[in-house]
């Protein structure tokens, strides 16, 4: 005579739970993947970023640098060329009435390129002789033009926003 055993079901149960373990365990590893994709692919958009507003940098540079002997000519002449910032107004990159230039686009992956405006400062020291100006007589070749170029990357919601500046001298 055969005995037959009725079933319990407990091995249904331990793997319906390990099932949803590894479920549960898969979908988080994907969620994860998800993230290291979005953040590797926001730092390449900024990375570019960052290399059109250098770009823009280095185009005003080279623009000063044509104007020679005295850049300051070209001041009135441009209306994204500024003369020497009043202390109480506004940054002027941070004014809305500001004009910039638009800077040539190196980037074909992105839509947007950089834009750039310059200010002159007025006379500083030279930086070939940093200490020519505390002596009692300051001799011409003492002070040299100097320059701030701010530029600035287009932003579109979804970009990264990125701001440089530099000093040029002459």
């Amino acid at each position: 005579m055969k005995t037959y055993y009725r079933q319990s079901g407990a091995v249904l149960v331990v793997a319906l739970l390990l099932l949803l373990v590894i479920t549960l365990v898969s979908v988080a590893s994907m969620q994860r993947s998800v993230m290291q994709e979005r953040m590797t692919a926001n730092l390449y958009e900024r990375q570019l970023a960052v290399q059109q507003v250098e770009a823009a940098l280095r185009s005003a540079e080279n623009w000063i640098a044509a104007q020679m002997p005295d850049p300051r000519a070209q001041i009135a002449a441009n209306g994204w060329f500024y003369d020497v910032p009043v202390l109480t107004n506004n940054d002027r990159w941070r004014d809305p009435l500001t004009e910039w230039r638009a800077a040539p686009v190196i980037n074909a992956d992105m839509a947007n390129s950089a834009q750039y405006f310059i200010e002159y400062l007025g006379e500083w020291p030279s930086p070939l002789r940093p200490d020519c100006a505390n002596n009692t007589t300051i001799t011409t070749d003492c002070l040299s033009p100097t320059f701030r170029v701010t530029a600035r990357n287009i932003v579109t919601p979804g970009t990264p926003e990125v701001l440089m500046q530099t000093i040029w001298r002459l």
